[in-house]
């Protein structure tokens, strides 16, 4: 018994030992060409047995028990394999696994490349993919901080939250060459079609994946595609269900700032066959700090003067007041604290004391104020002023200051019954020329107030003369026109110190604010020690702000402010009642607090509402989508404004667009023919805040009709180029000449129903509210007898004193009665104000820029063999701009939108956008794919570059607008056939001659400026065309390893500039021409308008000196006497360009856990040059650009690291007045995510590691590094 025990033992014993020693080994092979794949994964199914390859695709897996199992294989980039094995394995010593390669990433579908969906394998173009794995594993704070390493494509960023993207070359401030969509979708700004990253409604969580196609795709998306197509693809709520939350805290390294603070979520649901989903996105923080010196000036009193003055009802300077103005007396001081800002004792006055006058407190003479009242000996108040009664001052004389006020909140100050009968300031333009309350508190509040602050600014010893006042003052700066200390001498070039103080280089060794007047060293070596002509120039501002918040006046604060909010959602519903059939429809909206760098000047964008309205529908092969986009510039009291000037910007503008659609299939799927069109309409609406789409609103004429006897002209006191209200009128006769308007000129001692005019013809026509041409009935006729006054004595003329003045009219100067606009329908017609300003911002008038394109598109692929497949596409496009072959008739204020109403005339031709592409695609195997394509793209003018008119800086004493090229810029001649230029000092135009000569600034800060010798018209913008040729090839270059690589070549004709100087100043021909080193050399204007430079000294010496010899600036547009011209920057078509490059990309599988990915972008081109000025110009893309992607995945965690990588080579950058060099830098991000549960997840993410302190745009700040924190959780 014992022994049989004993063999039994023996045998299981056996039997266990047997099994612990069962093992598979084999090797894992490519079965195109059997090489040995590298850790490839091998598990037994159902079982923890499993294991990688080695080096030579050898595996082995030890202690199996025996069994029949199913083996797995699998590898990136092949296919999977099973195949049954029983345990022990007695067919051979080893199992060899043979893996078929298959299709880089076939499982992921594109959408973009072919407006149709299909896999990337077979998209014919250079097409990268940003998949939401890759973006659920950073925590960034924006969109754009995922494509930054993407190949060919050039991303700057601006801000936490501010950034733009194009593709190979020609970056901007606000590019419009990278098409950019959401879910197919335009994602732009209407009015300027431009693309606001920031505004986009959608959250990082939403994203299914981003697609950029690189190249030209103008074949299949008509304009702004001819560089590429970014489309961002959301997720669909029937394919992704649940409820997420993220909540981002993080900080910036700079001093003293909010934490960045986002929260973002994303729930949707499905019912059936219905989906529905909501995201939504809120971010708080600080921006990075930085002031552009365009900021700095614009807000510097140095430059504006200080606004404080005109609105203290004080008279400060020398200014002298008006004749018997009170004094302030000594009394009003009492109960003041001075210098603190606040009105303490509430006489309406602030920080009043002994200073403001002379002497002291016991014989004191206080500054003259303004009491609102016509003061003898000279009684000169407007005709028609109203005037003080007695108990008006009964009134006043209960209040210690003597005050009263009127219903419009107008204050007087110190009546008494002296002033019984004196005319008095009531906010009301009486007389009808324009003026309000002239002649009444003169010389106080004056507009040439601003400079008279009471400082000795230049040192010299005086206050407030001549030369520190208005253009004397600002002629001095950038002149080194005798010494600092002289009359009118000038300050030498100037900069801002990082605190925007302003600092001089007067002595020209190119060192702002030096120690040379000062340091006991004589540094000119005249013999000399610490002279006058040693110094640096130092404005002396006597205590008071180095800084004036609101630049133009207008109650806002417009100095930078770094607070940044955005708050977007975006809703979705989808129906797919069955295969064949889906709809959806869309809706987002974004509010953004944030600045933004545009070619002309940073903007805040305070309250920036963007709308969007989408619904697709898909029907089998048919595809129809319609959308709405929406801009609102933000309130009144917040509104978008300039951050340089204080301009505000008004948009309401909107973009319509409707598609089809239609794919098919012939030859058993060889042949695909997708067709389709796109209508966009856009709908500009900006009240000449950013394009000449004023005419409806600028109180003004423009096509000839307005109301007979109406004044034609204004003085235009701001230099707006627009009439303001309390702008004095003006007439303009036939030749030119200006005289003061009075209303009661033309109609004398006419009965008022007199027939005086032959129409209503008057051009440039001027709203004054008045009935003008007596033809207006919207007045309470009291007595009936048909006439605006109670006509007692019947003898049809007013009598002031007898006759009483009806409702709805006023009497003007006293003397005669005019029906006028108040907004009341005083004869109870239905009607407000008719016959009132006729013809004057009419919807006739209507400029809004309506632009129609439309566009139809067709794209074939035929797969001529297993290997070959060529690519046709062709796009034709009508831009109503560009070609008359349509006439879309919606251009009037109430046209209809109907395509019923388009006529067609293809005799027309002209201006036709015409977009071919050609391909051929070869696929000698699984994971080989090459391509060879030609194409034709174009980019029509955006409405910013032909319609922007929008007030940018001062440039010396002008104005500087940027003004757009419909219809070209054109230089008015005389009759004689010369140029006409004006002259600001006196307000006349000059025909231009001989012994003048025109000069170009430059926004460079490297460059001054360029002579020119003639001047010409510049015609309107064409399309930009680019044609390209494209080689490019992705597939397997390793077992573990897969690339692309794209090369091109790309020609560009009538390139489109970025804004630049398009009207000269004019300045002394001897200027250029003298001989300042007397060696007998000068330099000279040919009779082409060229400068020889003989001598390069005299010439350098020259663009010094320019502004001494400045004279005016070159006419454009009208030469009325009294309007000045503008110096304008604008576009123009460069001609030819040509661009060429590569761009590259690795993905390498460095094992299981790790993998890694390499971009590289290589750009040249040849050079090129304004046509204007001559100068050089930047591509603003750096030559070399590189990426690298280090990416960690754990297996026995849940956690995941990314290294991320980017290289940037210098370069030159050119946009509109930004002009500088981007230095080389290289930044590293790290991030982290560990997954707690399946409800929760963390990341942790540094952008720029090193802190690596770089700026990316000119007129941008300096980056540093962010670390963010991300906490999500599924619900």
């Amino acid at each position: 018994m014992h022994r049989k025990l004993f063999i039994l033992y023996i045998i299981l014993l056996g039997s266990i030992c047997f099994g612990q020693e069962n093992k598979l080994e084999g090797e894992i092979l490519d079965k195109s060409n059997d090489s040995p794949l590298i850790f490839a994964n091998i598990v037994l199914e159902g079982t923890t047995y499993g294991g990688a390859s080695d080096n030579k695709g050898r595996f082995s897996i030890k202690n199996i028990e025996p069994g029949t199992y199913t083996i797995i294989a699998t590898y990136m980039g092949y296919s999977t394999s099973k195949q049954e094995v029983t345990i022990p394995y007695i067919d051979s010593d080893k199992i060899i696994i043979l893996l078929e390669p298959e299709a880089i990433q076939m499982d992921e579908y594109v959408v973009t490349a072919s407006r149709r969906r299909e896999r990337i394998e077979d998209a014919p173009a250079a097409i990268s993919i940003i998949t939401k794995k890759e973006i659920r594993r950073e925590s960034n704070t924006n969109l754009g901080d995922y494509l930054k390493g993407t190949k060919g494509i050039d991303f700057t960023q601006s801000g936490i939250d501010s950034y733009n993207m194009t593709a190979r070359g020609f970056n901007s401030s606000f590019s419009s060459r990278l098409l950019t969509l959401t879910d197919g979708r335009m994602a732009n700004v209407p009015s300027l079609r431009l693309t606001a990253y920031n505004v986009i409604p959608v959250s990082f969580d939403d994203v299914e994946q981003i697609e950029i196609v690189l190249g030209p795709s103008s074949a299949l998306y008509g304009p702004n595609a001819h560089s590429g197509v970014l489309n961002i693809v959301t997720s669909s709520p029937l394919r992704s269900q649940g409820t997420k939350f993220n909540f981002q805290k993080g900080y910036l390294n700079q001093a003293s700032t909010r934490p960045l603070e986002k929260y973002t979520m994303r729930t949707a649901h499905k019912y059936k066959n219905i989906g529905i989903k909501v995201s939504a996105v809120a971010l708080s923080g600080e921006d990075w700090h930085h002031f552009n010196e365009d900021e700095y000036e614009g807000h510097s009193p140095s430059f504006i003067g200080r606004h404080n003055l005109v609105h203290d009802r004080l008279n400060n300077g020398n200014i002298s007041s008006e004749f018997g103005s009170p004094s302030m007396p000594v009394e009003w001081l009492e109960n003041e604290i001075p210098d603190n800002g606040i009105d303490d004792n509430g006489n309406g006055f602030i920080d009043e004391n002994l200073t403001w006058g002379s002497g002291t407190a016991d014989n004191w003479t206080g500054p003259k104020i303004g009491d609102g009242i016509d003061n003898p000996f000279f009684i000169d108040a407007e005709p028609g002023s109203p005037t003080v009664d007695s108990a008006m001052v009964h009134e006043a004389l209960q209040d210690p200051y003597g005050r009263y006020s009127l219903d419009n909140g107008i204050i007087l100050y110190g009546l008494t019954y002296d002033d019984v009968g004196r005319g008095y300031i009531d906010g009301i333009d009486n007389d009808g020329d324009g003026g309000i309350d002239e002649g009444i508190d003169k010389g106080i509040d004056e507009p040439g107030e601003i400079w008279y602050d009471g400082i000795d600014n230049d040192s010299d010893g005086d206050i407030d003369e001549y030369d520190e006042i208005g253009d004397q003052w600002l002629d001095r700066f950038g002149s080194n026109f005798s010494s600092w200390n002289q009359p009118k001498g000038g300050f030498g070039e100037y900069s801002f110190d990082s605190d925007g103080n302003i600092i001089f280089d007067t002595n020209g060794n190119d060192v702002y604010n030096d120690s040379w007047g000062s340091d006991g060293i004589d540094n000119d070596e005249d013999g000399n020690v610490d002279e006058v002509d040693e110094s640096d120039f130092v404005i002396n501002y006597g205590g008071l702000p180095k800084i004036i918040k609101d630049a133009n006046d207008d109650g806002i604060d417009d100095y930078p402010d770094f607070n940044v909010r955005n708050l977007r959602y975006d809703f979705r519903l989808d129906w797919e009642p069955n295969p064949d059939f889906t709809a959806s429809l869309s809706h987002g909206y974004a509010w953004a607090r944030n600045i933004n760098i545009t070619g002309i000047a940073r903007y805040l964008a305070d309250g920036w509402v963007y709308r969007y309205y989408q619904s697709k529908i898909r029907y089998k092969n048919l595809f129809m989508q319609a959308y709405l986009n929406t801009s609102f510039s933000g309130e009144p009291d917040h509104p978008t404004r300039n951050l340089a000037t204080g301009s505000l910007i008004y948009d309401r503008s909107k973009k319509f667009s409707l598609q089809l659609q239609h794919y098919m299939e012939k030859l058993n799927g060889d042949l695909r023919f997708v067709w389709g069109l796109d209508y966009f309409l856009t709908f500009p609406d900006t009240r000449g805040t950013i394009l000449s789409d004023k005419d409806m609103t600028d109180y003004r004429d423009n096509n000839g009709n307005g109301e007979a006897g109406s004044p034609n002209s204004f003085y235009d006191e701001d230099d707006s180029y627009y009439f303001d209200i309390g702008e004095s009128f003006r007439n303009v006769d036939s030749s030119g000449q200006l005289s003061n308007y009075d209303p009661t000129t033309v109609w004398g001692s006419n009965p008022y129903n007199t027939e005086i005019f032959n129409g209503d013809n008057v051009k440039g026509a001027v709203a004054d509210g008045l009935d003008n041409d007596h033809d207006s009935d919207d007045f309470n006729d009291i007595d009936g007898n048909g006439l605006p006054w109670t006509d007692l004595d019947g003898n049809g003329t007013y009598d002031p004193g007898v006759d009483q003045v009806e409702p709805g009219a006023r009497a003007i100067k006293g003397t005669h009665v005019f029906v006028y606009a108040d907004g009341i329908d005083n004869d109870g017609d239905g009607k407000v104000d008719e016959n009132i300003d006729e013809g004057i911002d009419e919807g006739a008038e209507d400029n809004r820029y309506k632009v129609n394109e439309l566009g139809v598109y067709y794209q074939l692929n035929w797969k001529i063999n297993d290997k070959l497949e060529f690519i046709q596409a062709t796009r034709f496009d009508v831009h109503d701009r560009l070609t008359d072959m349509i006439q879309f008739n919606n251009a009037g204020y109430s046209d209809s939108f109907s395509p019923l109403n388009w006529d067609f005339d293809f005799s027309k031709t002209s201006g036709v956008q015409f977009s071919p592409k050609f391909g051929l695609a070869f696929k000698p195997k699984e994971n080989q794919n090459y391509r060879l394509t030609w194409a034709k793209a174009f980019n029509t003018p955006s409405n910013q570059a032909l319609f922007l008119d929008i007030f940018v800086t001062r440039f010396s004493i002008f104005k500087v607008y940027a003004r757009g090229a419909d219809g070209g810029y054109n230089y008015p001649l005389n009759e004689s056939g010369s140029p006409m230029w004006y002259n600001p000092y006196e307000g006349l135009y000059y025909p231009v001659d001989s012994t003048q000569i025109y000069f170009y600034p430059s926004v460079d800060p490297k460059v001054t400026g360029y002579f020119r010798g003639t001047l010409e018209n510049q015609p309107e913008l064409e399309s930009e065309i680019v044609s390209t040729w494209e080689f490019g090839y992705k597939g397997r270059l390793a077992s573990n390893i897969f690339g692309t690589f794209d090369l091109y070549t790309s020609h560009y004709s009538s390139f489109v500039s970025g804004a630049t100087f398009i009207t000269p100043l004019l300045v002394d021909r001897t200027i250029l021409t003298d001989d300042y080193n007397e060696d007998g050399i000068n330099n000279y204007a040919d009779q082409d308008g060229n400068v020889i430079v003989k001598d390069q000294d005299d010439y350098d010496h020259a663009l010094d000196i320019w502004r001494q010899g400045l004279e005016g600036v070159a006419a454009i547009g009208d030469t009325i006497a009294g309007i000045p011209t503008p110096v304008v920057i604008g576009y123009v078509n460069y001609g030819e360009v040509d661009v060429w490059g590569f761009d590259g990309s690795m993905a390498i599988f460095l094992s299981r856990t790790w993998n890694m990915d390499l971009t590289y972008s290589y750009m040249g081109t040849t050079e090129f040059f304004n046509p204007i000025t001559k100068g050089k110009e930047s591509i603003n893309a750096p030559k070399y650009k590189g990426g690298l992607k280090l990416q960690y995945s754990s297996r026995k965690y849940p956690a995941t690291l990314s290294l991320n990588g980017r290289y940037v080579d210098g370069y030159d950058w050119s946009s509109g007045i930004y002009y500088g060099q981007i230095k080389p830098y290289s930044i590293f991000d790290l991030h982290l995510g560990y997954e707690v549960n399946k409800h929760l997840k963390v990341n942790l993410t540094v952008n720029n590691m090193f802190d690596n302190k770089h700026v990316e745009i000119i007129g941008g700040p300096s980056l540093g590094r962010i670390i963010m924190f991300r906490l999500e959780t599924k619900l």
